[in-house]
C-alpha cells in the first residue's frame, strides 16, 4: 500500500462496450476493492492471495481472475434504493467532517472519498423527513439474512421485526451480503421467494426452515484461486 501511494499503477482492463482502457490505479481504489470482496464469503477468502499478487506486481494476473473492469474499481453505477437509503436515512448518512475525525486505518483515505461524493450527491438529493428512523409497517416482509454477512450481520437485523407484525426473519446460513446471489443451490429460497412475492400475504416459516435446513447441509463452494 505504501509502495502504491507513492506511485501509483497503471492498468489496462476492459471499460465500456468491451474495448479496453488504461486505467491508473490508486490505493484507496484497492482498499474500496478489498471492502467489495469482504461482503461475502465465497470472495473474501481469496483476498489474502489477491492482495499476495498484488504486492509481487501481479496486477494483469489479478485483474484476470478477478473479471474486474473500470467500473468496479471506479466505483460504477449508484442504485437508486442506494441513494434514498444512504441519502434519507439519518443512520447511514457519511458526512466528511465526521468521517475525518475517526482514527487512522488502511481504508481511511477511501472512505474520506466516498464521503465526500455521497454528500455532494446528498446535497441535491430530494429529502423526506419522513423517511428516516424507525420503521412501522404491517406489509407482509420477509428478511433474507445471511448469516455471514459483514454488512448486515444477525445482531444487527435481529430486531428488523418489532415493529413490524407481518415480517419475518428467516436466516440463511453461511451466505454472506448477496442471499440470493451468492448462495451455492438457492433454487428452494427462489422458489420461496417468487411465491410470498405472488401471495402479497404473510408468510408461514415452516417452507423457509426446510430450506435452510437443506443449505446448511450443503458444503458451500468456491471460487479457484
Amino acid at each position: 500500500m505504501a509502495r502504491l501511494t507513492a506511485r501509483p499503477v497503471q492498468v489496462t482492463l476492459p471499460g465500456p462496450g468491451g474495448q479496453h482502457q488504461a486505467l491508473t490505479v490508486t490505493a484507496p481504489m484497492v482498499t474500496g476493492f478489498v471492502d467489495t470482496q469482504l461482503s461475502s464469503i465465497q470472495t473474501a477468502v481469496l483476498v489474502p492471495a489477491a492482495l499476495h499478487a498484488l504486492a509481487r506486481g501481479q496486477w494483469s494476473q489479478v485483474v484476470s481472475r478477478s473479471g474486474l473492469t473500470t467500473a468496479d474499481l471506479l466505483g460504477g453505477p449508484v442504485s437508486l434504493q442506494d441513494v434514498t437509503i444512504r441519502c434519507g436515512d439519518a443512520w447511514a448518512a457519511m458526512n466528511p467532517a465526521t468521517v475525518s475525525r475517526q482514527g487512522p486505518s488502511v481504508f481511511a483515505a477511501e472512505v474520506t472519498i466516498s464521503a465526500r461524493g455521497w454528500h455532494a450527491l446528498c446535497s441535491a438529493w430530494p429529502h423526506d423527513p419522513g423517511v428516516s428512523g424507525t420503521v412501522r409497517s404491517t406489509v407482509p416482509i420477509v428478511f433474507l439474512n445471511g448469516t455471514a454477512d459483514p454488512g448486515d450481520p444477525p445482531a444487527s437485523v435481529a430486531g428488523a421485526t418489532a415493529t413490524m407484525p407481518n415480517a419475518l426473519l428467516v436466516p440463511v446460513p453461511g451466505v454472506g451480503h448477496w442471499t440470493l446471489n451468492w448462495n451455492p443451490d438457492p433454487v428452494c429460497l427462489l422458489a420461496a421467494t417468487t411465491t410470498f412475492i405472488q401471495a402479497g400475504r404473510p408468510t408461514s416459516p415452516a417452507p423457509w426452515n426446510a430450506c435452510t435446513r437443506a443449505l446448511a447441509s450443503e458444503p458451500m463452494p468456491f471460487p479457484a484461486p
